[in-house]
């Protein structure tokens, strides 16, 4: 199938020399549809090695997939961009990150904030930072983590020419602080018609009146971005929460002036307490100053003295028990028990001789039993809304991925022995290097084949091209009771952190070791 006509011939005039063999193949190759994604991993190994060259070739991209910027977005690479905006150029990644936002795909998204914030710490371009400042608003409802990691980059860089970009993306990062600790489900959706505003959106499905109720639980009176919610939502109900959020502010205020009462009221009591007790101590001190002046009568006393004797004062009498009756008994004891032990049964048993029981035959060795799944209704309901999301993001991905299927077909039934090298990226149908490749091994963690040596491999061979959060998302989703992948996922995840950790930061690291744990 040809991507574009026959007659279109791409200007080569500002390619160096060296590139622009591998460019010719690249145009030729999206005119006729075949082996597009070689020629484009050709041409961009090439082209992005030098920063000299990133400028020329990004602009030769963008002329070439102008009319094709979705093929162009897939096949795009994060180590290229990066290459590309430390030449000082922009126009590649711009476009490719504007088509990414577009659809939604947050997830090369967030890989391209990571790798900027990892390399344009400081120092950076102002069109680098008008960037930046775009992921923060892209990410901040779906991966609030990432978006706040961004901001904390770009705005030290931020100058006047930002200010507009850096208040929207505060905007969006505090709409996105208030819903962090909801579902994915619910910030996914919420991601998708904050950004619609002139939509009408019903609010009665599940999935809807979930999100409403999770957002209801997070609003505070006169919290920042609450403007954003308040766009899409139904007036009535955000009326409705308001009022509730104010009576709720004056219950507390109530409880909190009658705590604040009855702490004064225990102190003040405590307070006259310590008083008493202060006068009480003065009474007894007053009292015993006047002790030497108080004599007893000398007859007394002396009627006193007499009473004690010295007998009152002896030791009481040591008590000798007579042990002789002892004695003669337990000497009886002894001749009984040695006079039974003589006439007794013993010499019965010793006689008789042992003889050994023949040894059990082997019982046949028996198969351990397959630990069937849980069935869906039987999963605690966090568990079941993970399977639903499973299930959904598998519909997601066959929707979108027709251009994979076959591949995904022969690998779902066949073996690993049979497409190890497909698997492993070693293919010319599908490398390593090729979006597609990644697409596959995501749709395989939702449905996993049946094979089990392809199962073992899965984890292990997303987390070798992609040691990421991205892959930690994909993990932790499933990870739960019945999921067809949660073993294989914990072996990964417990592999990563012995023999690739340093791929992983501190904090994925925990998110690693509760996979492992199943937490």
């Amino acid at each position: 199938m040809e991507l574009m006509p026959p007659e279109f011939q791409p200007d080569l005039s500002e390619l160096p020399d060296a590139l622009r063999g591998s460019a010719t193949d690249l145009a030729a190759a999206l005119r006729s549809g075949e082996g597009l994604g070689q020629a484009f991993v050709a041409f961009c190994s090439r082209a992005y090695v030098k920063i000299e060259w990133a400028g020329p070739s990004s602009d030769f991209l963008v002329n070439l997939f102008e009319d094709q910027e979705d093929l162009l977005a897939d096949m795009a690479r994060i180590p290229d961009l990066i290459i590309e905006l430390a030449s000082g150029q922009v126009a590649l990644t711009c476009m490719v990150a504007f088509r990414w936002a577009s659809r939604s795909n947050t997830a090369q998204l967030a890989k391209l904030a990571e790798a900027l914030a990892a390399t344009h710490a400081r120092h950076s371009d102002p069109e680098i930072v008008h960037i930046m400042l775009a992921l923060v608003t892209s990410l901040a409802i779906t991966r609030y983590p990432r978006a706040e990691q961004m901001l904390t980059v770009a705005e030290p860089q931020t100058v006047g020419e930002h200010s507009d970009g850096l208040a929207e993306a505060k905007l969006w990062l505090a709409a996105g602080r208030i819903i962090r600790s909801c579902s994915q489900e619910s910030r996914d959706l919420w991601d998708h018609r904050l950004r619609r505003t002139r939509m009408i959106w019903t609010w009665d499905n599940p999935v809807e009146c979930t999100a409403l109720r999770e957002l209801a639980s997070q609003l505070r009176h006169q919290q920042d971005g609450q403007s954003l919610f308040q766009a899409v939502v139904p007036a009535a109900w955000w009326d409705l929460v308001q009022q509730h959020i104010i009576e709720q502010m004056h219950s507390d205020a109530s409880l909190l002036e009658a705590r604040n009462a009855l702490k004064a009221a225990q102190a003040k009591t405590v307070t006259a307490q310590e008083e008493a007790k202060a006068a009480n101590l003065a009474e007894v001190e007053a009292s015993l100053a006047f002790a030497p002046f108080l004599e007893a009568p000398s007859d007394m006393l002396a009627d006193r003295d007499a009473d004690f004797k010295e007998a009152d004062f002896a030791p009481p009498p040591i008590v000798v028990w007579n042990v002789r009756p002892f004695l003669v008994g337990w000497l009886l004891g002894m001749v009984g028990l040695a006079a039974a032990i003589w006439i007794g049964p013993f010499d019965l048993l010793k006689s008789q001789p042992v003889v050994e029981a023949p040894a059990p035959a082997p019982l046949p060795a028996a198969k351990a039993p397959v630990a069937a799944p849980e069935p869906v209704e039987k999963l605690p309901e966090a568990d079941r809304a993970k399977e639903q999301w499973r299930i959904e993001q598998a519909a997601n991905v066959q929707a979108e991925s027709a251009d994979i299927k076959p591949i995904f077909d022969r690998v779902k039934t066949g073996t690993w022995a049979e497409h190890q090298a497909l698997l492993s990226g070693n293919s010319p149908e599908l490398p390593k290097d090729d979006a597609k490749y990644l697409r596959l091994l995501a749709w395989l963690h939702l449905e996993p084949p049946a094979d089990k040596d392809i199962r073992a491999q899965l984890p292990g061979l997303l987390a070798g091209i992609r040691p990421d959060s991205d892959t930690l998302d994909l993990w932790k989703e499933l990870s739960y009771l019945g999921s067809p992948l949660v073993r294989e996922i914990q072996q990964a995840a417990r592999k990563q952190l012995h023999e690739n950790k340093e791929s992983w930061s501190a904090s994925q690291e925990e998110d690693l070791s509760r996979i492992v744990w199943g937490q």
